[in-house]
């Protein structure tokens, strides 16, 4: 069993090729052999749920090989809160059919404490440099101490006024998406193009204030502090899916977790599977079980169709030309494909117009904006896209496509980008 605190890989990736490789049933016994190894090494065992292909096949699975201890396992469905009608029906539907109890669905946390909205943020703490008092918000590093610190600096009257403008997250205010878009910024291609992991007013006092730039991301602050409102950001994966799970598993005493991770899904995955293995324990003492690992999007879907194994109908929405519009179902904000064909933000356009309108007059437009100014530099799209690159699909198992359609409008004619479908130029609906 690998773990976390090991550095040596446990398999290269000429094997992870010669496995991929292997006919399905040859796939399956190997993947029965760690499900049942999971079950013998973890004592209160979880899966993780999504309603996508990969955990439901993996779902099912276990329920073959294991049926007994299936029964008993804890399945944590995690709801962001944007998932697409379709998803969210399949896998409230399944979970009721054969999770019963045991299937729980993750809760977004709350805010404890009012917030200022960026906009508000920004007028304060342009107001305490006025007043020569930077240093009481910074930490020795140059770091400000917290965002909700700023909250000192506003008075009664302040409140009031940024209230009667709409500039204040009140105390109680779900941690959605739409909050941490608001705060950290808009996910915009993968997690690797976004270096600072903050909200916005945080980096903007980082990039005056701290000692602790690095200076292999020059580019990318030298990015940020040229277009000082770009709010890009993958906070969201953190707080809307990442931690409630997390909280769920520590709430109902999960030491296990079965994952439905294929490592041909992102570079990231690959090395993950190739220095962990199928099963391993984590820094944060969690056992990780990955049974589906080797297998492919068309080992899957070959599962799936000859073991009768339920899916979403998400996965069977076609375009008018009949071609499939999902290979994988996620959050309907997400825009970490943008520079790919297929990608989510181009399926909402076409196809699910009133949740595309939502996004893109929430601040989308802007941040799609704002992007392709950034992107007219070939050194500052560097910046953001040469991690991205590396990290997201397409991976080494697939044929990198051509930019999108989007991205080419907004690279080459940014101003005459209609992002509604309609005839609003793109310079209007982001004001």
């Amino acid at each position: 069993m690998g773990s976390k605190v090991k550095k040596e890989s446990v398999f290269t990736y000429a094997q992870l090729q010669e496995m991929q490789a292997w006919p399905l049933e040859m796939k399956i016994e190997n993947a029965q052999k760690i499900i049942r190894q999971t079950f013998k090494y973890g004592k209160k065992i979880a899966l993780a749920f999504s309603g996508g292909k990969d955990s439901t096949a993996l779902w099912h699975l276990i329920r073959e090989t294991c049926p007994e201890e299936a029964k008993n396992m804890i399945v944590i469905f995690g709801n962001t809160g944007v998932e697409y009608k379709e998803s969210l029906d399949f896998a409230r539907k399944l979970g009721k059919e054969w999770g019963g109890e045991n299937f729980h669905e993750t809760k977004l946390d709350r805010i404890k404490v009012p917030r200022l909205k960026y906009e508000a943020q920004k007028m304060v703490w342009a107001m305490i440099e006025k007043q020569g008092d930077a240093h009481r918000y910074l930490n020795k590093k140059g770091r400000l101490l917290s965002t909700d610190k700023l909250n000192e600096a506003v008075t009664p009257k302040m409140w009031e006024l940024f209230r009667e403008q709409n500039l204040v997250w009140e105390a109680g205010t779900q941690i959605s998406f739409w909050f941490i878009a608001e705060q950290y910024g808009f996910p915009i291609l993968g997690k690797d193009a976004t270096k600072l992991d903050a909200p916005r007013i945080n980096i903007n006092v980082f990039l005056k204030y701290s000692t602790e730039q690095s200076e292999g991301n020059k580019e990318y602050y030298d990015m940020l502090r040229e277009f000082p409102d770009m709010r890009i950001s993958h906070s969201c994966c953190y707080f809307i899916k990442e931690q409630p799970s997390q909280k769920l598993q520590k709430k109902l005493g999960c030491d296990t977790l079965f994952r439905g991770l294929l490592a041909s899904e992102s570079r990231r995955r690959t090395f993950t599977f190739l220095d962990y293995g199928f099963l391993y324990k984590g820094a944060d003492k969690y056992l990780y079980s990955s049974p589906l690992a080797i297998f492919t999007d068309t080992d899957i879907w070959a599962y799936i169709n000859s073991r009768n194994c339920p899916y979403s109908e998400l996965y069977d929405l076609t375009d008018e030309k009949g071609n499939k519009l999902f290979e994988r179902n996620g959050c309907y904000t997400c825009g970490t494909g943008l520079a790919y064909e297929g990608n989510n933000i181009e399926i909402l356009r076409k196809h699910y117009q009133p949740k595309w309108r939502g996004l893109m007059k929430y601040g989308m437009a802007r941040e799609m904006k704002t992007f392709a100014c950034a992107m007219c530099n070939d050194v500052k799209l560097n910046a953001l896209e040469s991690d991205y690159l590396l990290d997201n699909r397409p991976c080494a198992f697939d044929r990198l496509t051509p930019k999108t359609d989007i991205l080419k409008a907004l690279r080459e004619e940014p101003e005459q980008l209609d992002l509604f479908g309609g005839s609003t130029f793109i310079s209007n609906i982001s004001k």
